[in-house]
């Protein structure tokens, strides 16, 4: 009697166990809801690494925990499923939010200045400190005019008239005190 009982409740305890296992797989797989093909889901990956979330700031669609950006892996999900291909996927989500949804402006048109403004800029950087090192060293190198006498040399213009004047007030400052 007491073998029965004990494989009775082994058996229930074994059915509950089991239940439980079933019941939380739910039938999908959790990485991969819609169902995508292992190919689908590599494409669908490099299509999300490739655009950015257009509501944070540098943040690529496939690490973005917004709502938003969920549910436009899921619109890339779906489109797969339905055959468009990769950049059928990206225009119709430029088309949706703008450029901005490439995280890097296109290399064509107006947008074509993004890319080589900062060359320009850093090229006439270079090109200005080129020309003011030579103009100092040039500057440097002049030599000096020689004095007329090689005892001493000539007081600078500065020094004749200011110097004559300060040394007056100093005597008369002396004698007075």
């Amino acid at each position: 009697m007491k073998k029965r009982v004990f494989l009775l409740l082994f058996l229930l305890l074994w059915l509950f166990v089991s239940g439980m296992a079933f019941a939380q797989s739910g039938g999908t797989d959790p990485n991969n809801p819609h169902g995508l093909t292992p190919e689908q889901q590599a494409l669908a990956k490099e299509i999300q690494m490739e655009l950015w979330c257009p509501i944070c700031q540098g943040v690529r669609l496939d690490v973005c925990e917004q709502k938003v950006c969920q549910q436009m892996r899921d619109m890339i999900d779906e489109m797969l499923l339905e055959g468009k291909s990769k950049q059928e996927i990206i225009d119709a989500f430029v088309v949706q939010y703008g450029v901005v949804i490439l995280g890097e402006p296109p290399k064509q048109g107006f947008h074509l200045m993004a890319w080589i403004m900062p060359a320009a800029l850093v090229l006439a950087g270079l090109g200005f400190a080129l020309w003011m090192s030579r103009k100092w060293t040039q500057r440097a190198q002049t030599p000096l005019p020689e004095s007329p006498t090689s005892e001493a040399p000539s007081p600078g213009p500065m020094t004749d008239g200011v110097e004559d004047e300060y040394l007056a007030r100093v005597e008369e400052e002396l004698e007075e005190f």
